[in-house]
């Protein structure tokens, strides 16, 4: 027989008659036709054969195949054939066995061998090239071999139907059990061959599995986690104590009988990934204490959950979860040779036997039903004060958002962190529990801890804040490019501009400072889309330039203050580098650089004079004085240009700088009006409206172009 895409085909030739006959001898059942699926083939050679006479071709090297193949539409059709591949090129059959009808063992790490069940036993041994070869050839053929065993069918039992029908759903169940162990084996191993074997089975039986990571994968220790609880209005953050291998669906079941969130509300989220239900938590992250899970809980009416569903959930999950006592199988009575007396003899029960301690039989219900409370430690405010009248209530503030009983030194509720109310007051004989304590030292040791390390923090910044402000030159902290030069600047070679933060080369920047025409030196960065608006600070010119260079700066800049300066006055001292820039009620400067008195009305220095007598003398010395001559001229120049006006009463020369049209004479005091070029007042002085400029008399202007003349 030789395997081809058609199935199991007839390929002998006239000189493998011989070898024709071996299915014979070793009573191999007959090839079968059908489609056939080829699991393993490996190359061997036969060392021993059991056939007389020795007649296998190609025996002695390593032209053999040894080959497993299965029937995908029979259950546990398995057959094992022995090839040639030698002579034509095809590989040809020599011997065809049926896996249920031979035995087969593993003899060394590299030698197998073959029996016959039926007699006369006749073996044959195999030599494989490798043993990682033999040993996954080993898995695959054994665990077949257990297959086609389980498989075979039962010729003398006589059973009913029904039995029947029992008995082989019992034996179906019990492969594939026995399957699941065997990928289970595989998949530890590391065997993937194998593995996907057992893998096949199973998905051609369309079995049901569920597939989960064994607890002894996980830290089987017992671990707290906080919890993040939030919905849409409030949050708050719990504790839970979980373990590794615990699945999501597990979790939601937990917060359910603790905190009475339904499952249906709940969505987990750790590790900024949404948790799905079947999957642990170790999987998210989850090893140690202190892990942070986040609980968002939905509304009742986007999950679709009643209040009915919600009471008959809550009674489904109390009656089927575990005790937080440990509930043990009670002790057996003591019985007599001939059995159990009739005294002792009660219905089986998971109970603990402290239930049935009272031996009166008409003891009250309430006892009962009162020690299966304190049993499975519910929390019912509402059962405790029914059957517990007497009692004091319990301690501690009701949280006025979810009613939850909180202690009384927490201030705010532990379920939804709403603030405690103001007018309650802590009870004068409350003591906290060890849990309470801990919280509240652990509380201020946050507290401590949350101020030294803001305080810390803070201290650090104005360290480096003023340790930066010190320096003259804020360097480069990154690899930047100089945008003038285009070079490559290492941290610390270049200049962080304090304005903009803008970064450049000294040399860029000194040449910038050097040939700049304004007193304001601009940061130079330009590009395509913006042009920045910022200046270079004063210490940073200072430290980039020479101090030749920077006293220039220095004089460029006053130089073209008092050009731009409107209202500017130099010192009348020849070569004198003073100059102010004067106000309207200013009518002297005192010059800080050669301390003289410059008089700003007269334009000029007379110290020992006042303005009249300074003008008489200056029209005195006009005469023989070019200087004065010139003085003289420029007065009578700002006179007929009316930048200038002679005092109505004392006949000197006086200027308005600017403001308004009110001015006084500095030499006899008298307050003129500037635009009618006359007294304000009348002979009588201020106030007096029957002279003067007579402003504002009936509401009217002295003139049209009155600028408030007082």
């Amino acid at each position: 027989m030789s395997l081809s895409s058609g199935g199991w085909t007839s390929g002998f030739t006239p000189d493998q008659c011989a070898a024709a006959a071996l299915h014979n001898l070793y009573g191999a059942s007959q090839p079968q036709l059908g489609c056939q699926t080829v699991l393993m083939s490996v190359r061997v050679s036969v060392c021993h054969s059991g056939i007389r006479p020795l007649c296998l071709p190609g025996a002695g090297d390593e032209s053999l195949r040894l080959q497993l193949s299965m029937d995908p539409g029979k259950s546990g059709e398995f057959r094992l054939s022995l090839q040639d591949s030698s002579g034509t090129g095809r590989s040809v059959t020599i011997a065809e066995f049926d896996l249920g009808t031979v035995n087969y063992e593993v003899k060394s790490p590299k030698c197998h061998e073959l029996s016959l069940v039926a007699p006369p036993h006749d073996r044959i041994s195999f030599n494989f090239r490798c043993e990682t070869e033999a040993q996954e050839w080993a898995t695959v053929v054994m665990s077949s071999l257990r297959e086609a065993q389980r498989v075979a069918p039962q010729e003398n039992s006589q059973q009913h139907p029904l039995d029947e029908l029992n008995q082989q759903n019992t034996m179906v169940l019990q492969r594939t059990e026995e399957t699941c162990i065997e990928l289970t084996r595989a998949i530890e191993a590391g065997d993937m061959q194998s593995a996907s074997v057992f893998a096949a089975t199973l998905a051609r039986q369309h079995a049901t599995l569920k597939i989960q990571l064994s607890t002894r994968d996980y830290e089987d220790t017992e671990i707290t986690l906080a919890v993040v609880v939030e919905d849409s209005s409030s949050s708050c953050c719990v504790t839970v104590k979980v373990f590794p291998h615990m699945t999501t669906a597990a979790l939601k079941q937990q917060m359910f009988l603790e905190y009475g969130f339904h499952p249906r509300v709940q969505r987990w989220v750790i590790g900024q990934c949404l948790c799905h239900d079947q999957r642990s938590l170790a999987s998210y992250g989850v090893h140690q204490n202190g892990d942070t899970a986040f609980l968002y809980l939905l509304s009742a009416r986007h999950s679709r959950l009643t209040l009915q569903v919600l009471q008959q959930d809550q009674e489904s999950a109390l009656l089927l979860s575990p005790p937080s006592l440990s509930l043990t199988t009670p002790p057996l009575p003591a019985t007599s040779t001939n059995g159990p007396s009739s005294l002792d003899r009660r219905p089986y029960t998971t109970l603990p036997p402290r239930l049935y301690t009272s031996t009166n039989t008409g003891g009250s219900e309430r006892g009962n039903v009162s020690e299966i409370r304190d049993l499975i430690n519910l929390e019912m405010p509402q059962l405790n004060e029914a059957m517990s009248p007497n009692t004091a209530s319990t301690q501690g503030w009701s949280c006025p958002s979810c009613t939850y009983i909180n202690k009384p030194t927490r201030p705010g509720c532990e379920i939804c962190s709403t603030n405690r109310p103001e007018n309650y007051v802590i009870p004068g004989g409350y003591r906290p529990d060890a849990l309470e304590l801990r919280r509240i030292q652990q509380e201020k040791e946050a507290i401590r801890q949350y101020q030294q390390a803001r305080e810390a923090e803070r201290r650090e910044n104005f360290a480096h804040l003023v340790m930066m402000d010190s320096q003259d030159l804020l360097p480069n902290p990154e690899p930047v490019d100089c945008r003038i030069c285009y070079m490559d600047l290492q941290p610390g070679e270049g200049v962080l501009l304090r304005e903009c933060l803008h970064c450049f080369c000294r040399e860029c920047l000194r040449s910038v400072i050097m040939l700049s025409e304004e007193p304001e030196v601009s940061c130079p960065y330009r590009d395509d889309t913006y042009s920045c608006d910022r200046s270079l600070q004063e210490r940073e010119i200072r430290a980039l330039v020479p101090a030749e260079e920077y006293e220039r700066w220095l004089q460029r800049g006053l130089s073209v203050a008092e050009s731009r300066c409107e209202g500017s006055y130099h010192c009348a001292t020849p070569d004198c580098l003073g100059w102010c820039v004067y106000e309207d009620m200013v009518n002297v400067f005192h010059c800080p650089v050669c301390r003289k008195h410059n008089c700003l009305i007269c334009k000029s220095i007379h110290e020992g004079m006042n303005c009249k007598q300074y003008q008489d003398d200056l029209a005195a010395r006009a005469i023989n004085d070019s200087a004065a001559r010139r003085t003289t001229q420029l007065l009578k120049t700002l006179v007929q240009s009316g930048e200038a006006m002679h005092c109505p009463q004392c006949g000197i020369i006086v200027q308005k700088r600017d403001g308004c049209d009110w001015l006084r004479c500095t030499v006899c005091h008298t307050e003129i009006c500037w635009v009618t070029r006359g007294p304000r007042w009348g002979p009588r002085g201020p106030g007096d409206t029957s002279g003067g400029c007579r402003c504002n008399i009936n509401n009217q202007k002295c003139h049209p172009k009155c600028q408030n003349c007082h």
